[in-house]
């Protein structure tokens, strides 16, 4: 029963995410600032604060699938914000979807299920039961590395007007974070309430969510959207396995099976990143309310 109860908080997550993630995207792309700048307007915006506190409703959702399921189950489900923010942003922009987008979301559908099978059925009872965190700090040192790699790149493609670059490495930054912060979550749970693992988690979803606007104000909704929601659940999937234990396609088939499943929602995200949009007019600074 846990493990359906899982599955239901993640799916509900993801929407909350998917229309924090449209309302994000829609009050971003009209700042021109950056750094502490974009985020002292973004702040006094009633529609942010709108996507924020979504977020956070989707977080508490997230917290309670993480408690109830091992992130292997829980993470990929998140893929799926994906496909609702279409929906969801065409719905709120009055425009229909693309049939190439109506093909990516199938690829997502029909590739989660796959993923989700590879995870052995008989370790899904145990998995919450895992209490090691083996290489948490050695790991945080190494995904701290990796964020501050990617925001150099993104400052270095902004600064060369290599705006959807840019977009991608900030994208990729904020889900390095907002996975680690998954992983830590869980941490936590199991029992490890160091009031530094605490502070932690909490600086890097905020730096996540900050990273997270940059990349909507440079790339849009599609393409940053795509790599939180593929980089996001493998970040935390992989600390899931490598510093918790949590198993993973323990035989030839299942494995198969997930890197399939994996493949095909790398392709549907893929067409789904890449759907057209209207160019947009030029961005001017929006009037604060």
């Amino acid at each position: 029963m846990s493990l359906q109860i899982a599955v239901v908080l993640a799916v509900a997550s993801a929407v909350c995410y998917a229309l924090s993630a449209v309302l994000q995207e829609r009050e971003a792309s009209l700042q021109q600032a950056g750094g502490v700048a974009l985020v002292a307007r973004l702040v006094r915006r009633r529609g942010w604060w709108a996507a924020i506190s979504a977020t956070i409703v989707g977080a508490l959702l997230h917290l309670g699938a993480v408690a109830a399921g091992p992130l292997v189950v829980v993470q990929p489900i998140g893929v799926s914000t994906l496909v609702i923010a279409l929906l969801i942003g065409s719905r709120l922009g009055r425009s229909p979807v693309p049939t190439r987008s109506w093909a990516g979301a199938a690829c997502v559908v029909m590739g989660l299920p796959a993923v989700l099978a590879a995870v052995p059925h008989e370790a899904l009872h145990t998995a919450n039961k895992i209490h090691a965190t083996t290489g948490y700090w050695p790991t945080a040192a190494v995904l701290a590395a990796v964020v501050a790699a990617a925001v150099g790149a993104a400052l270095a493609l902004g600064a060369g007007h290599h705006r959807r670059g840019s977009a991608i490495a900030y994208a990729a930054a904020a889900a390095v974070c907002f996975g680690f912060t998954s992983a830590t979550a869980k941490t936590i749970i199991l029992g490890h309430l160091e009031p530094q693992r605490i502070a932690v988690g909490v600086v890097v979803v905020c730096l996540g969510t900050v990273l997270a606007q940059h990349a909507y104000r440079d790339g849009g909704l599609g393409a940053p959207l795509a790599v939180l929601t593929l980089l996001d659940p493998f970040t935390a999937g992989a600390l899931g396995m490598l510093v918790l234990g949590e198993p993973f396609g323990t035989t030839p088939i299942r494995l198969a099976l997930g890197i399939t499943g994996g493949l095909i929602t790398c392709v549907g995200v893929g067409l789904l990143s890449t759907r057209p949009t209207a160019t947009p007019a030029p961005r001017q600074p929006a009037p604060i309310g």
